[in-house]
């Protein structure tokens, strides 16, 4: 194994055995890594609070090539308190970090999107969320990944228009834009996951209109 020092974002954790946890993250350096957590569970002196998906962290790992790495230690924590006292921000923010987690390959830095992904939980801790930074998130990370829908259509305007800022808040869209840019986005997106998204439900459950 090879230590590292890293910057990274939590995605998700898996609970393992009686005392250990298993944690997704995606680094800035190192790209979407898994990682062992001995006594994560067991010991709050260890890690404390830190391993909460969508906090930002500094860490030391001991980087393994094939399997899991491993946590030796957390240096530094951002928690973004602001998202977790609003449940549409949160969960808009849980469902980025698992579309990440979805659609990154293991072990490739893309420092691009780790950059999206601290914005969006950087604008999210802030204020509240809006469809609208969704599908910000979503255009872009398309774009990075290399798997942008064609956007060739004036009811698709703000969708190029989130291509050319990197800030959230910045695009504003119509009822009709809105629509129309959110069916092209989740048709683009299920075609490249293998699965359903968990928090996918739940945040639409949020953020749609009731009928």
């Amino acid at each position: 194994m090879k230590s590292e020092q890293c910057q990274a974002i939590i995605l998700s954790t898996m609970d393992y055995g009686e005392s250990d946890r298993i944690v997704s993250l995606f680094s800035l350096e190192l790209g979407r890594i898994k990682a062992f957590a001995k006594a994560a569970r067991a010991s709050r002196k260890r890690f404390g609070g830190s391993l909460e998906p969508g906090n930002r962290l500094e860490l030391t790992l001991q980087v393994k090539q094939d399997g899991l790495s491993r946590l030796d230690r957390v240096e530094a924590t951002r928690s973004h308190p602001g998202l977790r006292s609003n449940l549409e921000s949160l969960s808009l923010a849980l469902y980025g970090c698992e579309l990440v987690e979805a659609l990154t390959p293991e072990g490739h830095p893309l420092p691009r999107l780790y950059r999206l992904l601290t914005a969006l939980l950087e604008h999210l801790d802030r204020g509240t969320s809006s469809e609208a930074d969704r599908r910000f998130f979503e255009i872009n990370l398309l774009n990075i990944l290399g798997y942008r829908p064609p956007l060739e259509s004036d009811a698709l305007r703000p969708l190029q228009n989130c291509l050319r800022t990197g800030k959230f808040g910045l695009v504003s869209f119509g009822d009709d834009e809105l629509t129309i840019a959110g069916r092209l986005l989740d048709r683009a997106i299920s075609s490249h996951t293998t699965r359903p998204l968990n928090t996918l439900a739940f945040l639409q459950d949020l953020t749609e209109p009731r009928k």
